[in-house]
């Protein structure tokens, strides 16, 4: 038999029904219109209670119709908040002259001074890779001048042949 109501599927787990206790509550004058609170709560108790009565007195001083007793406790003077000092945090930037920096981006510039060193040293031929890259340019260097004297003795021996046959032919 198929489910009765708007839907033909049955619904399985149910939904949430996070508003399904409240109601809307009046308190007079003094309270936003439309609020909204669980059944069982009382007008004075819980600390969300004190907020809204300190905002809603504060929104009602403004327009003219204050309550004595929550205007006594708000001008009740308060003590100043203590200052702590904190050992993990870091000196103020400007006491530096230079703003902080975080790991990462000190690590990155670390880093980018190292390779600028090294190639520096790179240059100088005094690192171990430039050391074989000297060395191997050596080697290719000596290879190619072989070579090209290779060449040259084989072009002379040409010029030689040619002039040989020319001599011949010509005798």
């Amino acid at each position: 038999m198929p489910p009765r109501g708007k839907s033909k599927k049955p619904s399985r787990g149910g939904g949430k029904h996070f508003s399904r206790g409240l109601r809307e509550q009046s308190f007079g004058d003094d309270a936003p219109e439309g609020v909204v609170v669980p059944e069982g709560a009382d007008k004075e108790s819980g600390p969300w209670r004190q907020r809204r009565a300190s905002v809603s007195s504060s929104s009602s001083e403004a327009s003219g119709s204050g309550r004595d007793s929550d205007s006594e406790a708000d001008d009740a003077p308060r003590p100043p908040p203590v200052a702590t000092a904190n050992p993990n945090r870091d000196a103020p930037a400007a006491s530096s002259g230079m703003p902080t920096l975080s790991r990462r981006e000190r690590e990155a510039m670390q880093a980018a001074a190292a390779k600028e060193r090294y190639w520096k040293l790179h240059e100088q031929g005094k690192t171990d890779q430039a050391r074989a890259d000297l060395a191997r340019l050596a080697v290719i260097r000596k290879e190619r001048e072989e070579k090209a004297r290779q060449r040259k003795a084989e072009m002379e021996a040409k010029a030689a042949e040619q002039d040989a046959k020319v001599h011949a032919r010509r005798r």
